[in-house]
């Protein structure tokens, strides 16, 4: 009888020792994945920052676009002026030159 409980203790004994060390060997597993996991999350963060800068980037550069292109159209809008003055002028010029053509003959 006390020789089946020393059999017993030394079975129990023999389990132990391997869920200690499936234990260790989980534990070991949990803190690799822990630090992926924190890893992995400084990069999200630090990707995620970067968007955001490149973001706020291309808002200013889009702004700035806008801007010269207003800036632009501004210009436009000064130059097609001036092409019609130049136009008016033109054409009382040639009604002038008609005029003093007409006299002259």
């Amino acid at each position: 009888r006390l020789r089946g409980h020393q059999q017993e203790i030394n079975s129990l004994t023999q389990r132990k020792n391997a869920v200690d060390e499936e234990n260790a060997r989980l534990k070991n597993e949990c803190s690799i994945l822990n630090q992926k996991l924190k890893d992995k999350s400084q990069e999200l963060k630090d990707t995620e920052e970067r968007a955001q800068k490149k973001e706020e980037q291309n808002r200013l550069v889009i702004k700035n676009l806008e801007e010269e292109n207003q800036g632009l159209n501004t210009c436009c809008a000064d130059l097609v002026n001036d092409l019609e003055k130049l136009r008016k002028q033109e054409a009382q010029w040639k009604t002038e030159k008609s005029g003093s053509d007409a006299r002259t003959k």
